[in-house]
């Protein structure tokens, strides 16, 4: 089975999204837009038809020489050769991708990236075979030649990777039925769900709100009645298309739960699980380690906001909202140089790859900071291709957790480009690891932050930031997770109403939050805008094992200092080559082992004890 040539890691909304008001609109030395001509040179009809044409004829001459005729004696050169004709389709695929995605609402846009996704799913129809052959081979003899042959070496994890899905796969003609079908199905449903999101006009009063802008605000806006207002708008914008997000959750469903039965999957996350080389031992260790530290953790903290922000319960909107204790009451805004200053000194100091990494990106045009009209919401890295570079995609406005953004995608754009070391077919690692680095950077930027601040007040405002993520990170896309299991399971009795995903929406959410947070009634609709659920079904997981399994590091690290950055440094370049817990054991973790994810909490439940103690003095003074 072909493995997913380039990683797109977009940021949950509402989660690690942009956040603020106005936007930073200063002049800044750094291009704020990205430049793609490394993908393609000018975008021109003409050339992306000659390149099509190219891969196309490489396609033809690949199943002229190899079709029906594959071996462990030529598996190198038809390897080789299939892998470049995947990297210009999927250069291509890229750049159609993102050069959409600044222009949701342009029509050429939208038909140059459904004309490319339409044809790289033909291309994945003709070339199907290759995995289907690649399987069919004497697995024992053909481990025998990779140690024997070190041209194979390179490749060894992509067939190891084709060979787990033997017992899932289909014939050749199935298989290649199956990828043409992918193009009206899920992928249809999830493209039909973003576009729609894009399009809808959330009202306050009668000013016009995008999708951005109404979470930012609803989410961190600087009062109570701005967040309180955007929430209902928010809600009330979503209920307006209920019908078209029921009936795009339930195909969704619909379309996973064929596929499943098809490949003779036995439960709804174990595509997941398979894709990510993660075990269900690995993944209920986590879970109840989650589910066990949710009072002592996040319902905890969620009581002391309530204290700080003089309240006997939050409501939902302020579950998130900035805490303001310090003596001065305007929020600090950064300029974009500004924020790139703090990341490049952070960086600096930990390691020279991740500084020199991230000049070269900030001034190389990898990046398009600014939000604007047609811009998808949220913030996102995309690793492209390994001889080009990541892409990383912002929505930035100058608050403190944009900075922590930037640093989480950045995180993100280090890893990718160290991944592509490794050949195109195994660069991009598995999604649980692929949040390793960007949540690892963000908490070296916080504990900068934090290192660097000597008001007591203002400590309480960057813990309770910090904090603020770090739930909405591990216990909110826990909750997602639960959300995702509960609907999967209920669509195989038959298709779910607007109130039924509503109700396990609310439940889900309840269970996490815990008794310190009222859910208003608007609070149902918020389903809808989780782009996560249509995009990649079960991925919200990653974010709790990518936080959780960083605590882990984090403390390797404030153990060993820079001996563990020459570790950390290689876990980054595997890529794709090692499991999760091949990984894990390059730093002695055993991942199935509940007390290492009882002890990455535990580092969790100190800062929520540091902050208590903190209020304590600050509130009492």
């Amino acid at each position: 089975m072909r493995t997913r040539f380039y990683l797109v890691v977009p940021i949950v909304v509402a989660s690690f999204m942009t956040w603020g008001g106005k936007m930073d609109n200063n002049k800044t030395k750094y291009p704020t837009t990205w430049d793609l001509t490394c993908l393609c040179k000018t975008g021109n009809k003409s050339e992306i038809d000659h390149a099509m044409m190219a891969a196309d004829q490489a396609k033809k001459q690949l199943i002229e020489k190899y079709k029906g005729k594959l071996t462990e004696d030529n598996l190198h050169a038809a390897i080789a050769e299939y892998e470049n004709i995947w990297l210009a389709i999927d250069k291509l695929y890229v750049y159609a991708f993102l050069n959409y995605q600044t222009k949701l609402n342009d029509e050429k846009a939208s038909a140059l990236y459904q004309r490319i996704r339409e044809w790289n799913a033909a291309c994945g129809s003709e070339t199907c075979w290759f995995f289907v052959e690649l399987q069919s081979l004497d697995h024992d003899k053909l481990m025998k030649r990779i140690k024997e042959d070190p041209k194979l070496v390179p490749y060894a994890a992509y067939i190891r990777e084709t060979f787990k899905y033997k017992k899932h796969t289909l014939s050749a003609n199935e298989e290649s039925i199956i990828a043409r079908l992918g193009v009206v199905t899920q992928d249809a449903w999830y493209k039909f769900h973003e576009e729609m999101l894009s399009k809808i006009d959330f009202m306050i009063g009668k000013k016009k709100h995008n999708l951005s802008d109404i979470i930012n605000l609803a989410s961190h806006g600087r009062t109570e009645k701005i967040r309180e207002e955007t929430t209902i708008a928010l809600s009330a914008g979503l209920k307006a298309t209920y019908h078209a997000l029921t009936t795009i959750f339930n195909n969704i469903l619909l379309s996973k739960q064929i596929s499943r039965e098809i490949r003779k999957y036995e439960n709804p996350e174990d595509p997941r699980y398979l894709g990510d080389d993660v075990s269900e031992e690995i993944m209920n260790a986590m879970i109840t380690a989650v589910n066990e530290k949710a009072g002592a953790i996040c319902h905890r903290f969620y009581k002391l906001k309530a204290r700080l922000l003089g309240k006997d319960r939050l409501q939902y909107w302020d579950r998130s909202a900035p805490v303001k204790v310090a003596s001065a009451r305007a929020t600090r805004k950064y300029s974009y140089d500004q924020a790139i200053s703090i990341i490049l000194n952070v960086f600096k100091g930990f390691s020279k790859t991740f500084y020199n990494t991230t000049a070269e990106m900030v001034n190389g045009g990898w990046i398009d900071v600014y939000p604007r009209s047609g811009k998808v919401s949220g913030a996102f890295s995309c690793s492209a291709t390994v001889d080009t570079h990541p892409f990383v995609l912002l929505n930035f406005y100058g608050d403190i957790r944009d900075v922590l953004t930037i640093a989480h995608e950045f995180g993100h754009a280090i890893h990718q480009k160290l991944s592509s070391k490794n050949k195109q077919l195994v660069c991009s690692p598995p999604l649980n690891i692929s949040e390793t680095a960007s949540i690892f950077a963000e908490k070296l930027t916080n504990k900068h932050l934090l290192e660097k601040e000597k008001d007591t007040n203002k400590k309480i405002e960057l813990m309770c930031s910090r904090l603020d993520d770090v739930i909405n990170t591990v216990f909110r896309q826990t909750a997602f997770f639960k959300f995702e299991q509960k609907i999967h399971r209920m669509r195989q009795e038959g298709e779910l109403t607007h109130e039924e995903l509503n109700k396990v929406w609310r439940e889900c959410l309840a269970e996490y939050l815990g008794p310190s947070v009222e859910l208003h009634p608007c609070v149902d609709e918020l389903w809808g805008y989780i782009t996560h659920f249509t995009s990649s079904p079960f991925y919200v997981y990653s974010y709790v094992f990518g936080s959780l399994f960083v605590e882990g590091l984090y403390a390797l690290y404030e153990k060993k200092g820079q001996e563990f950055v020459a570790t950390y440094e290689k876990i980054l370049a595997c890529g794709g080559t090692k499991t999760p817990e091949e990984i894990a054991k390059m730093c002695n973790i055993k991942l199935t082992d509940s007390k290492f994810w009882l002890g990455a909490l535990d580092v969790i439940e100190k800062e929520v004890d540091d902050l208590g103690k903190l209020c304590d003095r600050a509130l009492c003074n």
